[in-house]
């Protein structure tokens, strides 16, 4: 039982809130197309956990020297030798398996997506606090892609306005995950890591609220150009949520702040929801 709780820390089942926020985007997409139905729900939603958990894993596989020097991270299976490298990397390729059978349930198109795109950025992500003095933009640019994949999913093709909303996306995930690189601040300086908490410094707190107002408008300028009355609506819930992130962030509450940001993933899909499958009620 012990091994089995290392392999699920390991995972971050008993953190869950990266999964939601992979999944949020990942129904946004599905939502927004005309095909969605369960089968198409029940790979989106199974993809999000296997892939949220296989990058947690390589995550963690290639930082564990860094791990077991930062007070939150040291005690990760791999850091404090719960599980030694030969288990977990078994078990990230037995993970990759599974998303790759998974996949391969879809279709050409976003089968080719994935491969070429997808799967890449995954694997270099960890690296990238080594190299890019803001990595949470590579970041943005890969947890956003549930969005375009989920859509590809049951569409077999991308639409501008779903680039479009990936954009938007991306600045919402450098914005979330900016308050969640505060936490870490002084370890990363100590380790000689990047962050966009570094890279901005005093003014954090403004970069958060910049690419958040620019999340906010991708959503405004979507809901006008659909006549969406109800995500115009959800606009106004943005908003508020932005200011209440802000407060959090200078109580120094910044986890909380992070984590807020799934009810900023939930409320829009559910208006998507409404928005574009209402036949389902008819």
């Amino acid at each position: 039982m012990t091994k089995l709780n290392s392999y699920l820390s390991l995972i971050r089942f008993y953190n869950p809130i990266g999964f939601w926020l992979l999944l949020w985007p990942g129904l946004w997409g599905l939502f927004l197309s005309d095909n969605f139905n369960i089968e198409n729900f029940t790979i989106v939603v199974l993809g999000s956990f296997l892939t949220r958990s296989l990058g947690c894993a390589i995550n963690d596989f290639l930082d564990k020297d860094f791990d077991k020097s930062v007070e939150r991270t040291k005690n990760r299976p791999i850091a404090s030798k719960e599980l030694s490298l030969s288990e977990a990397g078994i078990f990230i390729i037995l993970l990759a398996s599974f998303c790759i059978f998974l996949l391969m349930q879809t279709n050409p198109y976003t089968i080719k997506l994935v491969s070429y795109i997808a799967i890449p950025m995954i694997i270099l992500y960890p690296l990238m606090k080594r190299f890019l003095a803001m990595p949470q933009l590579f970041l943005g640019a890969t947890f956003g892609l549930s969005l375009p994949i989920s859509y590809s999913i049951a569409e077999s093709t991308l639409s501008l306005e779903v680039i479009f909303l990936y954009i938007g996306c991306i600045f919402w995930i450098i914005a979330y995950d900016t308050c969640y690189a505060l936490c870490d601040l002084d370890d990363d300086k100590k380790l000689n890591l990047n962050s966009s908490a570094i890279f901005f410094g005093k003014d954090t707190q403004k970069a958060i609220i910049l690419f958040s107002m620019l999340f906010l408008g991708v959503i405004v300028i979507f809901a006008i150009k659909n006549y969406s009355l109800i995500l115009g609506a959800g606009a106004v819930f943005l908003f508020y949520q932005i200011y209440f992130q802000n407060e959090l962030s200078k109580a120094n509450k910044n986890l909380d702040a992070f984590k807020a940001n799934s009810h900023i993933g939930l409320v829009i899909a559910i208006l998507l929801f409404i928005e574009n499958q209402n036949e389902l009620f008819s």
